[in-house]
């Protein structure tokens, strides 16, 4: 394919993500579509100018002459290759679980504090979610793990005193085939709410009685941000 074809083919992949986006069931403009999905998908949003460029191309590279399209320029290489990383981003953005951690390890209530410590060493987190019996039951964190060890001796203390002392966590539960841009908002939502959203767990429909299958943290936000600018 040329060049000139295969930004044709992402922008119409662009083109129809939009209008999904939108929920829109017939024709609109595609700077309209853009406009209106800009706030609703962090991949829109984070390019939206350059889509808006990309419009404007997209009319200079194609003249309409009888009723059909006649392609009447090349873009760049580097213009073809950005539009194909958008499109496929946009693609890409129900697979959440692509920007989580796995497998998650969990620690039980009866889990020893200090066991708890070294699993987080050895996973490199500052937390860990605690289930029990298959159920969430929260979020324990290296902070709350150091704060407990200076003002208590952690040895054969366990998780769930740590729990019963802290404050109510805020974690996020989302079903597996969330789009990425609904975990940038729930923790844009916290801080814009003045919370603390630690965490989001993927579970296969949200339900805090499923399997954790991926976490993100506020960590792993500049990753995924990168990513998609």
């Amino acid at each position: 394919m040329t060049n000139a074809e295969r930004f044709l083919a992402a922008y119409a992949r662009i083109e129809k993500k939009l209008g999904e986006i939108c929920k829109e069931t017939g024709y609109k403009p595609f700077v309209q579509n853009l406009y209106r999905a800009a706030p609703l998908n962090k991949v829109v949003s984070l390019n939206q100018q350059t889509l808006r460029e990309y419009g404007e191309l997209r009319n200079a590279i194609v003249h309409e002459r009888g009723g059909n399209n006649e392609i009447i320029a090349e873009p760049c290489d580097s213009v073809t290759e950005s539009i194909e990383r958008i499109a496929d981003l946009l693609d890409q953005d129900n697979s959440v679980l692509q920007f989580a951690s796995t497998p998650v390890k969990t620690v039980t209530l009866d889990t020893e504090i200090v066991e708890a410590y070294n699993l987080m060493r050895e996973m490199h987190t500052s937390k860990l979610p605690v289930y029990e019996e298959g159920s969430y039951k929260g979020l324990v964190t290296l902070e709350e793990i150091a704060g407990w060890g200076i003002a208590k001796d952690p040895a054969k203390r366990t998780v769930n005193e740590i729990l019963l002392a802290s404050k109510d966590d805020k974690v996020l539960f989302l079903p597996r085939n969330s789009s990425i841009t609904a975990v940038i908002q729930g923790f844009e939502s916290s801080m814009n709410h003045g919370t603390n959203l630690l965490a989001v767990i993927i579970t296969e429909k949200g339900s805090l009685t499923e399997k954790p299958l991926g976490i993100i943290t506020v960590a792993d936000l500049p990753k995924i941000l990168k990513s998609f600018a």
